[in-house]
């Protein structure tokens, strides 16, 4: 185990800020629902802190459905300008065909990010095992990062938590 320890006189003040790195990667899974605007806000207000980078990820079936795309397109320009005008952070969005699961669990792996934020769908515990979640896919398979799963709102609306003013 390697540690680094430095000795400090009590006239010299330590600068934290210089052993910091500026800027932290952070995926986070988006999609259309109220669930996953809720996640975003809580990272927004909770986690990010300015000079970081979000790298905001929505899977798609089919990159060829030219109406699912321009909506996600327009979801995703909505959240970055959102991301950016709140917590200072800066935007990278990725529209990826697939597998919502497995698509973040590629991302992640491709970004090596600090962490994976991601809502719930609010499924009850019968459906999620029927038909599968994608939160717990990527707890259980994204390796690269830790997985934030934030809890959904009783009534999640599509409105901001996030002041905009």
């Amino acid at each position: 185990m390697s540690m680094r320890m430095q000795t400090l006189s009590e006239e010299v003040e330590y600068n934290w800020t210089a052993d910091r790195r500026p800027g932290r990667d952070i995926v986070i899974a988006v999609d259309h629902g109220p669930k996953s605007k809720h996640a975003f806000d809580w990272a927004l207000l909770h986690f990010c802190r300015p000079g970081d980078t979000l790298h905001l990820v929505h899977a798609v079936s089919s990159l060829k459905n030219n109406i699912v795309y321009d909506v996600t397109q327009t979801l995703m320009e909505k959240l970055s300008l959102e991301a950016v005008k709140v917590a200072m952070v800066k935007t990278v969005t990725r529209i990826v065909e697939g597998d919502a699961g497995k698509a973040i669990c590629k991302e992640a792996e491709k970004v090596k990010p600090i962490a994976v934020v991601m809502g719930t769908r609010g499924r009850s515990l019968m459906q999620s095992v029927l038909q599968g979640s994608v939160s717990e896919y990527c707890f259980h398979n994204c390796k690269s990062a830790p997985v934030i799963i934030v809890p959904g709102i009783v009534e999640a609306g599509e409105e901001s938590v996030v002041p905009m003013d």
